[in-house]
């Protein structure tokens, strides 16, 4: 069956639309415009390129055990992304999650629960559908954990985060999530976003999750911006 559907309707590269053979989700050209992230970075929130901690950790650590993004924010799967958000294309969520997810084995191993760093439900309206919760369901199905949608929720519709500078971001997302005690209780959870820039609403969601009784929380997305 699914070579049928392969043959009626092939496989195209989420960067181009380029017909793709073979396992891989991206062609030739775009995968080469992909760039992983530096294996040198700040253990904890995951900044490229930092000897141990990141200043902004040692100033100030984030209330999330770890972040990770395997690839750097540009090229075909900015692109990608970019059409995943804002350009009705759900059904790329999954060839991005299966790229990232052979990066996360260890995070998806950890956790208890896969959870989506959700829109606001006005947003959602808006769009239709929430991005982080397909990656989300996508990498959750691959490592066997369940998947826990109702994890975090957010409460507060806030402006987007583009164009604001660090401390901007954090002021943006303060009390904007809250955590689901019945169902974060006592577990690991894994947050999933598509883009991690500063942290600063992996940070603000995390800390909502820890309030609800979580165990511990890691984040991951599928590119780290600049």
């Amino acid at each position: 069956m699914r070579a049928l559907l392969d043959l009626l309707f092939p496989p195209r590269c989420p960067g181009c639309r380029a017909v793709v053979v073979g396992p891989r989700p991206f062609c030739g050209p775009c995968a080469e415009s992909l760039t992983e992230a530096p294996t040198r970075h700040c253990p904890c929130c995951g900044e490229p390129d930092a000897e141990g901690l990141c200043e902004h950790c040692k100033a100030s650590r984030p209330r999330f055990e770890r972040a990770r993004a395997p690839y750097l924010h540009g090229g075909a799967l900015a692109d990608a992304i970019h059409r995943l958000k804002y350009e009705d294309r759900p059904h790329l969520a999954a060839p991005l999650a299966d790229l990232v997810a052979p990066h996360l084995l260890e995070d998806l191993e950890w956790c208890d629960l896969v959870a989506p760093i959700p829109l606001h439900v006005d947003r959602l309206r808006q769009r239709g559908y929430d991005q982080a919760l397909l990656l989300a369901r996508r990498l959750a199905r691959g490592a066997r954990r369940p998947l826990a949608p109702r994890a975090a929720r957010r409460v507060r519709n806030t402006p987007p985060q583009v164009g604001r500078d660090r401390v901007g971001r954090a002021l943006n997302v303060v009390d904007a999530f809250s955590g689901e005690a019945a169902v974060c209780g006592g577990r690991r959870v894994l947050l999933v976003d598509d883009v991690l820039t500063t942290g600063a609403t992996a940070n603000a969601a995390a800390s909502a999750l820890l309030g609800a009784g979580a165990a511990g929380v890691r984040v991951v997305a599928l590119a780290r911006a600049d």
